[in-house]
């Protein structure tokens, strides 16, 4: 084979599969994955919780009534933190106070600073510095809800593989 032969033919295997993922990229037929289940907080919020030491934390922003839907955040929150079983050590779980009436719930009811921006009726994970990184939405559904605590666990677990703090 002639070394001009060989050159095209060599340019040829390495720019089409370039130019086709260009094309496709460009295109939009290719969905970029994401291995999270929440949603990523866009604005940069910073909470101050009540830590003894650095712990990644799940965080519920509840409605000033705590009607059904706050029921059903408040069981996922309690039903998620218990199913991290040894992980628990890890991760702290709190209710952030807004004057409503949640004395049946077991983890630490917190005055944070900072829980000005975050939405009513979502639960947060915040990671071990205070910084908010996804959001679960609310739902009155019981499914919904035992679906978002399998969400937030398999989050709660990736993340604490790769940290290294909390």
């Amino acid at each position: 084979m002639k070394s001009k032969t060989f050159f095209s033919v060599f340019l040829a295997m390495a720019g089409v599969p370039l130019l086709l993922a260009f094309v496709v990229l460009k295109m939009g037929w290719f969905t970029p994955g994401a291995t999270n289940k929440g949603e990523f907080v866009r604005d940069e919020i910073s909470l101050t919780l009540p830590h003894d030491k650095p712990t990644w934390s799940i965080v519920y922003q509840p409605s000033s009534a705590c009607g059904q839907m706050c029921q059903e955040q408040l069981y996922s929150l309690n039903q998620t933190h218990i199913a991290l079983g040894k992980l628990q050590k890890r991760v702290s779980a709190y209710v952030l106070d807004r004057n409503t009436d949640i004395s049946a719930f077991s983890h630490l009811v917190a005055e944070a600073r900072g829980h000005e921006k975050l939405k009513q009726d979502y639960i947060y994970l915040v990671d071990p510095f205070g910084k908010v990184i996804l959001q679960y939405a609310g739902s009155n559904d019981r499914q919904q809800t035992i679906q978002t605590s399998k969400d937030i666990i398999a989050d709660v677990k990736k993340l604490l593989n790769y940290a290294r703090i909390g």
